[in-house]
C-alpha cells in the first residue's frame, strides 16, 4: 500500500501548473471595497521597509541559529521544520551515546534487552513524529527535555539491572543491532537534511526605499483619482492577468467640508523567479541546491530496498504446521524490528526532502498608494452678467495641498507546495516606478476641468450658429435685416438638416446672404468674417 501510495504522489507531482488565482495570495483578496489584517500587515512592512523575521527562542534553538546563521532569513515553516530535526539530532545523540555505554557496560545480560528494546522504540518515535505534520508546528524538545534524555541515558543502564530479576527474560529478542542502525541511520539521513538546507539559505536580503510623496491640489472629487489609479494599474497588468486586491478604501465626501481618506493596495500576478529551469537528474546534480536533496533520496530508496529485503527474510523464516497454522521463532522478529527502522528511516529522507523539493519561487510587484486631505465645497459661475447670453456654473470641491504616497515594490516570495501559503523572503523597491506613478497622478489632477462647456461637434456647430443670430440681434432693426434674419434661419435648418444626411445645402453669409464656400475665411460680397 504505501508503494501504491508513493507512486500515485509522484506521478502527480511529475508537472505543475500554477494558472490564475495561483500560487495563493499574500492576503485575503477583496473584489470590490474593503481591507484586511492581512493586508494591514503587508501595508506595515512597505511603511516599515523591512521584512519581519521571528527571533529564535530558547537555548537550543540560539545553538541552531549560532551554526546556521541565515536560517533566520527562511521562510517560518522551515525554521520549525530544521529546529526540530536539530532537537531529534540531539536526542539520537545522546541515545546513541548512551547505547554505547550500555552495550559496554551491560554486554548480552538479560537487562540488556530491556534496553535496547527501550531505545529502539524510543528511537523509532523521534523520527516518525515530526513527520507527521510535515513543517507546521515546532518541536517541544527544549533544555528540560534534553536533560531528561541525559539523565536517562546515564541512570537507566544502572537502575535496569537493579529491576531487571522481576521483568520477563527476553534475551532472545536482543534489539541492539537494530537500534544501533537505527541511530546511525537517523543521523546520517538528517545530517544530509541539514546539508541540503544549509545550500538552500540565502543572503540577508537588501530592501531599499522606494516611497514618492507629493503634495497636490485639485478642484473635483478626489474619488476621480482612484479611478484614474484603477485604469493605469490596470494597463500594467503582469500577462494580462488581474492584479490581486488586498486594500480598497475610496474617499468619502458627504459634507460642505471635511477630511477624507483613500487607498489601494494590489499585488500583480506572481511569476516563477527569472533563471528557473526544468529539473532532471542531470541539472539537479549539477545544482548546489538540489544535489544534496538527490543523496536524500536516495538514502531513502536504498533504505527502502533494505527494509523490503529485511520483511522479505522475516516471510521465509514464517511456516506452517501440520493444522496450517503459522508459526515462528520469536528471535527471528529481528528481521521484522529492523525492516521497519530501515523503512522509518527512508520514510523520514523522503518526507523531509519533499519540504525542500517542493520550493517554487516567484516574483511579483506590490503597489500601495495613499491620498488623504482636507476640503471645501464651493459653487462657481463663469460667464459676464451683463454682456454674456450664455453662462455656467458648477459645484465645485476644493482640496488643497493633498498628501499623496506611493509605494511600489518588487516582491520575492517562496511556497513549499502547490497549495501552502506564500512567504515573502526579499523586498525591493522601485523607486522610478512610484516616482512616475505619482507624477502621473499628480498630472492627471492638474488637468481635471472645473467649467462645464459643450464638447462635441453637434454643439460647437450650434454655438456657432447662436452666436451669429446674436450678432444680427444685436443690430437695429430694419426690413433688410428682417428678411436677413429669415433667410439666416432657414439656412441654419438647412445646415442642422445636412448635418444629419437629409439635405446638402450651400452655405452662406449671415450678413448679405450671399453664397460661401467652405473654404471661405471671408464673405467675397460684403467682407465679413465668417463665424468658425
Amino acid at each position: 500500500m504505501p508503494g501504491i501510495y508513493y507512486a500515485s504522489r509522484a506521478l502527480t507531482q511529475l508537472r505543475f501548473f500554477f494558472g490564475r488565482g495561483e500560487p495563493q495570495s499574500l492576503a485575503a483578496d477583496i473584489s470590490d471595497t474593503g481591507t484586511s489584517k492581512g493586508a494591514d500587515a503587508l501595508k506595515e512592512t512597505l511603511r516599515q521597509n523591512a521584512l519581519f523575521f521571528h527571533e529564535p527562542q530558547g537555548a537550543l534553538n540560539g545553538l541552531l541559529y549560532s551554526w546556521i546563521p541565515n536560517l533566520i532569513f527562511a521562510p517560518l515553516p522551515i525554521q520549525h521544520f530544521a529546529q526540530k530535526q536539530f532537537h531529534n539530532a540531539l536526542a539520537i545523540t545522546v541515545i546513541l551515546f548512551s547505547l554505547l555505554v550500555s552495550w559496554a557496560s551491560l554486554g548480552n545480560s538479560p537487562s540488556a534487552a530491556w534496553m535496547w528494546l527501550f531505545f529502539y522504540g524510543f528511537t523509532m518515535l523521534i523520527i516518525i513524529k515530526p513527520l507527521k505534520k510535515g513543517a507546521t508546528g515546532e518541536s517541544s524538545l527544549g533544555v528540560k527535555g534534553l536533560v531528561s534524555l541525559i539523565l536517562i541515558a546515564i541512570l537507566g543502564p544502572v537502575l535496569l539491572p537493579i529491576i531487571g530479576n522481576s521483568l520477563p527474560d527476553i534475551s532472545a529478542l536482543n534489539l541492539s543491532f537494530q537500534a544501533f542502525i537505527l541511530l546511525a541511520f537517523g543521523l546520517i539521513a538528517i545530517g544530509l537534511f541539514f546539508v541540503a538546507l544549509m545550500r538552500q539559505m540565502v543572503a540577508p536580503p537588501a530592501t531599499t526605499i522606494a516611497c514618492e510623496q507629493q503634495s497636490l491640489s485639485m478642484n473635483s472629487h478626489p474619488k476621480q483619482l482612484t479611478d484614474e489609479i484603477d485604469r493605469e494599474l490596470q494597463r500594467n497588468w503582469s500577462e494580462q492577468v488581474p492584479n490581486r486586491r488586498y486594500s480598497k478604501i475610496s474617499p468619502v465626501i458627504n459634507a460642505s467640508a471635511g477630511s477624507f481618506f483613500g487607498e489601494i493596495l494590489e499585488e500583480s500576478q506572481p511569476l516563477p523567479h527569472e533563471g528557473e529551469q526544468g529539473l532532471n537528474y542531470k541539472t539537479a546534480l549539477a545544482s548546489a541546491r538540489y544535489q544534496w536533496l538527490v543523496w536524500l533520496n536516495v538514502l531513502g530508496i536504498v533504505m527502502t530496498l533494505a527494509g523490503v529485503l529485511a520483511l522479505i527474510f522475516f516471510a521465509n523464516f514464517m511456516s506452517a504446521d501440520a493444522q496450517n497454522q503459522l508459526s515462528f521463532d520469536v528471535s527471528k522478529t529481528k528481521y521484522l524490528a529492523l525492516g521497519a527502522a530501515l523503512l522509518a528511516i527512508s520514510q523520514y529522507c523522503f518526507t523531509s526532502g519533499h519540504i525542500l523539493w517542493g520550493r517554487f519561487d516567484f516574483t511579483s510587484r506590490i503597489t500601495w498608494i495613499e491620498m488623504q486631505g482636507s476640503y471645501q465645497s464651493a459653487k462657481l459661475d463663469y460667464g459676464n452678467i451683463m454682456t454674456d447670453r450664455i453662462k455656467t456654473e458648477k459645484n465645485v470641491i476644493n482640496i488643497e495641498n493633498m498628501t499623496l504616497r506611493v509605494w511600489v515594490s518588487e516582491l520575492d516570495s517562496v511556497s513549499f507546495g502547490k497549495k501552502s501559503p506564500r512567504w515573502i523572503v526579499g523586498m525591493r523597491g522601485l523607486s522610478s516606478e512610484s516616482a512616475y506613478l505619482a507624477q502621473h497622478i499628480k498630472q492627471f489632477a492638474a488637468n481635471q476641468s472645473i467649467i462645464i462647456a459643450p464638447e462635441s461637434s453637434v454643439d460647437l456647430q450650434k454655438i456657432a450658429n447662436l452666436a451669429a443670430i446674436n450678432q444680427l440681434g444685436a443690430q437695429p432693426a430694419n426690413t433688410e435685416d428682417i428678411q436677413k434674419l429669415i433667410a439666416l434661419e432657414q439656412n441654419v435648418t438647412k445646415q442642422s438638416a445636412n448635418n444629419s444626411g437629409v439635405l446638402n445645402v450651400q452655405a452662406t453669409c449671415v450678413v448679405c446672404t450671399a453664397l460661401l464656400n467652405q473654404a471661405d475665411k471671408f464673405c467675397g460680397d460684403c467682407g465679413s468674417l465668417i463665424a468658425s
